[in-house]
């Protein structure tokens, strides 16, 4: 089973047991606490359905999209507890949790996942616990009330649970592909980093071949003038400051490779067309196969 959607669906259990455990306690909060109620929960569940979902797909356009809606269904009637107010932070809050998952997941690909899984649900969890508190305590309806044994005991078992579950389970993306997106126009400062730089493969013994280095802001060579129908294996190189230029991505042969820090990774494909682009994971460093 997908790990994400296994990891996925044990943060979203919590998070909306963070809710039915805020509604719970709504007549013994303030208008303030409220607001903190909608804005926190719109924001955590918009980033980790956002975060979640791009790490796996690379689909920044939708996981905006999911991560934005998910933080308004949860945001908006957290909000309500804050009355009119707390209604705008759960609007405002949900969107921007979206957006920043989304970013987030994109960004965080060529990396170490199986490292980040744990800290991403410790932060999750360490919000959720704190709404919690908060709204526990209530501030206005008397002495505030501190977390019974209950509370505490519930959250560290659902805390130990979430965090061995983030260890043990595969988050690789070794073996995973991407969807091409839309065609992104870079900004001049961007489109300077793609100057070509041009270089022809070297063919023997009926295959072709090109080495290319990625430093942390370009392809070296990014023009690759191959010939069609003979099949290339491109060498990948990447430099120890690279940055997500180590994900090499062909989106028309559906190939997507992470190459490790310092490290190498080879792909081979038959040039079938006059140009097979080729990018990094956000689709700013790119580069062109030209065949003849």
């Amino acid at each position: 089973m997908n790990p994400y959607l296994i990891q996925g669906a044990l943060l979203g259990f919590a998070t909306l047991g963070t809710l039915a455990h805020s509604i719970s306690k709504r007549k013994h909060v303030d208008e303030m606490h409220g607001m903190m109620a909608g804005m926190t929960l719109g924001m955590i569940s918009g980033l980790l359905l956002a975060t979640i979902f791009v790490i796996p797909t690379g689909n920044f356009l939708w996981g905006v999209i999911l991560g934005s809606m998910l933080g308004l269904l949860i945001g908006i009637p957290s909000g309500t507890l804050g009355g009119h107010l707390g209604v705008m932070e759960g609007i405002m809050a949900g969107p921007m949790g979206g957006m920043m998952g989304a970013m987030l997941g994109q960004m965080i690909r060529p990396y170490n996942i199986d490292i980040f899984m744990p800290f991403f649900t410790f932060i999750i969890l360490l919000s959720l616990i704190a709404t919690s508190y908060v709204m526990h305590r209530g501030c206005c309806d008397g002495k505030p009330k501190p977390p019974s044994n209950k509370m505490v005991y519930g959250w560290m078992i659902v805390s130990v649970l979430l965090l061995l579950a983030s260890i043990a389970l595969p988050f690789s993306l070794e073996e995973k592909r991407t969807q091409e997106p839309a065609e992104t126009k870079l900004p001049p400062y961007l489109q300077q980093l793609n100057a070509p730089i041009e270089a022809k493969t070297t063919v023997a013994d009926g295959k072709q071949s090109i080495d290319i280095t990625i430093t942390s802001s370009a392809y070296k060579p990014n023009v690759i003038l191959a010939q069609k129908g003979i099949p290339l294996t491109i060498n990948l190189h990447a430099e120890k400051t690279a940055g997500c230029a180590r994900e090499f991505v062909v989106p028309s042969k559906n190939i997507s490779v992470i190459v490790p820090l310092g490290g190498s990774k080879s792909v081979t494909i038959i040039p079938d067309a006059d140009e097979i682009p080729f990018r990094c994971s956000m689709d700013m460093i790119k580069g062109v196969i030209k065949t003849k």
